[in-house]
């Protein structure tokens, strides 16, 4: 048997991005349990008026934040595409007024269990065994 004009290459593109809807909606998935998962802080304050650190936007607290800050980011290269064959979404926490993201988590680990108590989940929809 001979196969002409045989493209294997034809389909990688929508492979690629059948994959990638994929992780996206896995990471999703990931990001609301690591959301229900978050330590949210009791003190609400504007930011400093006085002192050394007077008018900086990270002096302000603001209950809930770090909470609010979990989210999922596709990464890019510089020209804006996509990096193909790469892991390129991510799930991430903290910003810069929820900046204490890391010390929160080596002291209360909040995302680590978020991402277990879903990993059968994400195994399901990206279709790993």
């Amino acid at each position: 048997m001979r196969v002409e004009n045989f493209n294997p290459n034809k389909f990688d593109q929508t492979f690629e991005n059948v994959a990638l809807d994929r992780l996206i909606e896995a990471a999703k998935v990931a990001k609301n349990a690591v959301r229900s998962k978050t330590p949210v802080g009791t003190t609400s304050r504007p930011m400093y008026r006085t002192g050394k650190y007077a008018g900086q936007p990270w002096t302000a607290r603001d209950a809930g934040q770090l909470k609010k800050s979990v989210r999922v980011v596709q990464r890019k290269t510089r020209s804006g595409k996509a990096l193909s064959k790469k892991r390129n979404v991510r799930v991430y926490a903290g910003t810069s007024l929820a900046y204490y993201a890391s010390i929160v988590e080596h002291e209360n680990a909040f995302m680590r269990p978020g991402f277990a108590s879903v990993k059968s989940q994400v195994k399901t929809i990206i279709g790993a065994k």
